[in-house]
């Protein structure tokens, strides 16, 4: 029963935030071609620094051992930040806008990652981008549309409780399982962290071989 009433739950929460989703999704995607553009029209001069930026980290990749926790370190510090962003963002009546160019940002950084290693890397950098770049980024995506739509759409229920003098007695209620949301949010994207942490530099360092 209580399944049953979870993917009610889900499809009602889909149909009311679907024009949310889209737009998300469509600032997402947006950011996506942008990266993928800027990678293409970028100077020689700009591309060929970043290249030897980056063969010579792989190199460091391939020679040294890894230290796993500072691999973490990294991609918590990468991750966590956008977001505890989208959580705060939400409880403001102004956060909308950022949040959708949160999305942009996202949609760049992978799009410009995935267009830059194909670059540099040709062959090799196509298998990099299968498995070592989509595969912690397919749990990514999706946690970071669920939680801008969510943001937007707290921060629009704030938006209209206020428009229409409603009291607010029971905001710290709504704050609580909206925060508890983000909790979740967050744990199913530690399935992302560890991926990224323990698996895909080896996976890198098998394609590199």
């Amino acid at each position: 029963m209580s399944n049953r009433k979870t993917v009610i739950d889900l499809s009602e929460h889909f149909q009311r935030n679907f024009w949310l989703y889209i737009i998300s999704l469509f600032c997402i995607f947006t950011g996506i071609v942008l990266g993928i553009y800027t990678v293409k029209y970028m100077g020689a001069n700009e591309k060929g620094e970043l290249i030897s930026y980056f063969t010579s980290f792989t190199k460091n990749i391939m020679q040294s051992d890894l230290k796993y926790k500072n691999v973490f370190y990294d991609v918590l510090k990468n991750n966590i930040p956008l977001i505890f962003a989208m959580w705060f963002l939400g409880l403001t009546m102004v956060g909308i806008p950022v949040i959708l160019v949160i999305d942009v940002i996202k949609g760049f950084t992978i799009g410009f990652s995935i267009s830059f290693v194909i670059n540099g890397l040709g062959t090799k950098g196509l298998g990099m981008v299968l498995l070592g770049i989509l595969p912690q980024n397919l749990i990514y995506i999706p946690c970071v549309l669920v939680s801008s739509v969510i943001a937007m759409e707290f921060s629009l229920d704030i938006l209209r409780d206020k428009m229409n003098n409603k009291r607010l007695n029971s905001i710290w209620i709504k704050i609580t399982s909206y925060s508890i949301i983000f909790i979740f949010i967050t744990v199913i994207m530690g399935l992302g962290f560890i991926f990224e942490t323990y698996i895909t530099p080896n996976l890198v360092k098998l394609i590199l071989k």
